[in-house]
C-alpha cells in the first residue's frame, strides 16, 4: 500500500500528509511537492514519529517531473492533489499570464498527475484519487477570476476522468474548502482588506460563514482522509463541501 500527497510541503498538504501518515491503511506515505526543503522537513519529522515516509520533488509545471513522480511511485493506490497556487486580481487588469500561471498548476498539471495515476491504477482495477477544489469553483468571488476558472476547470476535468475510469475501479473524488487558515488565506485576507473572512460583507460579495470560523487544516485533512479510506469505497464523483456552511449546501 502506497499513498501519495501531491502539495505536502506546507498548509492543507502538510495536514493531509501527517492525517494519512496515521492512517494504517495508506501504508507508506510519499511526500510530494516543489519546495523540497520544505518537504523533507515534513518527512524527516513524521519519520522521527515512526510513519513509513520518504519526500520527493515534483513541478505540476512540467510534464516530465509530473511523469517522473508518477513512474517512481506507481504501485500508489491511493493519490491526494492538495498542490495549488493563488494570486488575487481585478478582472478588468488580469493578464493572460496571470491566468496560465494559475491554470498551469490548480488545472493542467493537477489533472496530468491525476491521468497518470489513473493509467496505473486501471491496469489494476482499484485505486482512489481525492483532489482539493474549492467552492470558489462553483461560487464567484471578487478579485479572483484565475483562481475561480482553474478550480472550475479541474473539477470538470476530473469528472470526466472520473467517469471513464470508475468502471474499471477508479474512484476520483473532491474536498471543496472554503476559507482555511493557511498562508494562502492570509494572503487573500491582506487583498480583500475589507472583508471579513468569516463574517462576509457585501463589498467582498461572500455570504457569511454560518459556523462562525474558519477552516483549520486539519478539518479538510480528515475528508480527505475518509474519501481515500475504505469507508469511503462506494462513493465517487462526490464534491464534499468543507466550509462552516458558506456555500448553504447549494
Amino acid at each position: 500500500m502506497t499513498t501519495v500527497v501531491v502539495g505536502a510541503a506546507r498548509g492543507i498538504g502538510e495536514a493531509v500528509a501527517r492525517r494519512l501518515a496515521t492512517e494504517s491503511w495508506a501504508g507508506k506515505v510519499v511526500l510530494a511537492d516543489l519546495l523540497i526543503d520544505e518537504t523533507e522537513s515534513v518527512a524527516s519529522d513524521l519519520a522521527k514519529a515512526g510513519h513509513d515516509v520518504e519526500a520527493m520533488a515534483v513541478d505540476l509545471r512540467d510534464d516530465e517531473s509530473i511523469a517522473s513522480l508518477v513512474e517512481r511511485t506507481r504501485e500508489a493506490d491511493k493519490v491526494a492533489l492538495v498542490a495549488g497556487i493563488f494570486k488575487p486580481s481585478p478582472s478588468l487588469e488580469v493578464t493572460r499570464a496571470d491566468l496560465e500561471r494559475i491554470l498551469s498548476v490548480n488545472t493542467f498539471g493537477t489533472f496530468m498527475v491525476a491521468q497518470g495515476y489513473a493509467r496505473e491504477m486501471v491496469e489494476r482495477g482499484e485505486g482512489s484519487i481525492v483532489a482539493i477544489g474549492s467552492i470558489a469553483a462553483r461560487m464567484p468571488r471578487m478579485r479572483q477570476a484565475a483562481y475561480c476558472a482553474s478550480k472550475a476547470a479541474m473539477r470538470q476535468a476530473l469528472r470526466v476522468l472520473a467517469l471513464e475510469t470508475v468502471p474499471r475501479g477508479v474512484r476520483i473524488n473532491f474536498v471543496a474548502p472554503g476559507p482555511a487558515d493557511t498562508e494562502m488565506m492570509r494572503a487573500l485576507q491582506q487583498d480583500h482588506s475589507m472583508a471579513d473572512l468569516w463574517r462576509g460583507t457585501p463589498d467582498g460579495f461572500r455570504p457569511p460563514i454560518p459556523d462562525r470560523r474558519v477552516a483549520k487544516p486539519e478539518d479538510v485533512a480528515a475528508a480527505v482522509a475518509f474519501l481515500l479510506s475504505p469507508d469511503a469505497s462506494h462513493v465517487a464523483f462526490h464534491d464534499l463541501y468543507v466550509d462552516g456552511g458558506e456555500s448553504l449546501g447549494l
